[in-house]
């Protein structure tokens, strides 16, 4: 098999057990599966052929590589063979977040020419679900997916694997994320709620049309959480649709007690 010749690789039907990754499994609360399951049905009457989905945000740390791997899990759930491809590669965690200490070749090694797709591909602990993970830090994403050997690839996963997620970075810090979407059937835009203002999701989505990305809609990330407290909101289209988000930890409990504490000296 010639490493060049991506656009005919096939990937084997059964990955090796050394290729094989167990998760950290997470304790989520039934809200936030509740909403995933929304995304994933809002997705999913989007089209049949939306079957190559971008997850992307207006900046770093709004909790888009969470939606994106729950969202991946969630149609693994449903039997379809899902593949979860992380491409933020200047700043990924999700191998991290997920206890995942294996050195593995990745996806820069694969654009690289330096791996075949089949040694990048992981079978999971999750049931239908494989993974590609970033794998070394490269200098120059961007190059790296606007070769022909990125396109190829998904063009070969696609003939594999019924749903694929990628991750990319986010869309107002580097043009990494415009390019990714360029090549996904429709891209999700996560926005952190009370945080990421008005004029920086604006610009992200003018990033992503002006690109000819078709944007799927908006998950409106952490709605009604405190920043430090676990919550999950989902709001879907430009100015249109619906949310609820859930929230709970300390700051939620230090803020009854804070609450309670100041009734309490008003009425002495």
């Amino acid at each position: 098999m010639q490493r060049e010749a991506v656009g005919s690789e096939r990937l084997e039907p059964v990955v090796s057990e050394t290729q094989r990754i167990t998760l950290r499994q997470e304790d989520i609360p039934f809200q936030v599966n509740e909403a995933v399951n929304t995304l994933r049905g809002n997705i999913q009457l989007s089209g049949f052929d939306i079957r190559l989905i971008g997850i992307t945000s207006a900046l770093k740390h709004e909790g888009k590589s969470s939606v994106a791997f729950r969202l991946a899990k969630s149609f693994a759930a449903l039997d379809k063979k899902t593949l979860f491809i992380d491409c933020d590669i200047r700043n990924s965690h999700i191998m991290s977040r997920y206890n995942v200490h294996k050195k593995v070749k990745g996806l820069t090694e694969f654009l690289c020419g330096d791996a075949m797709l089949e040694e990048v591909v992981f079978s999971t602990s999750e049931n239908n679900l494989d993974v590609i993970f970033t794998g070394a830090v490269a200098p120059n994403p961007s190059e790296l997916f606007s070769g022909e050997r990125f396109k190829n690839m998904l063009k070969t996963v696609r003939d594999e694997y019924e749903y694929i997620i990628l991750d990319t970075a986010p869309v107002n810090a580097v043009i990494d994320g415009v390019l990714v979407a360029k090549e996904c059937d429709g891209t999700v835009l996560v926005v952190e709620s009370g945080v990421t203002d008005r004029l920086q999701t604006q610009r992200a989505k003018q990033q992503l049309v002006y690109a000819g990305v078709k944007l799927l809609g908006v998950v409106l990330n952490k709605l009604g959480s405190k920043k430090s407290s676990y919550g999950y909101g989902y709001g879907y289209g430009y100015g249109y649709g619906y949310g609820y988000g859930y929230g709970y930890g300390e700051d939620k409990e230090n803020e009854k007690t804070n609450k309670t504490s100041k009734r309490k000296k008003r009425k002495r």
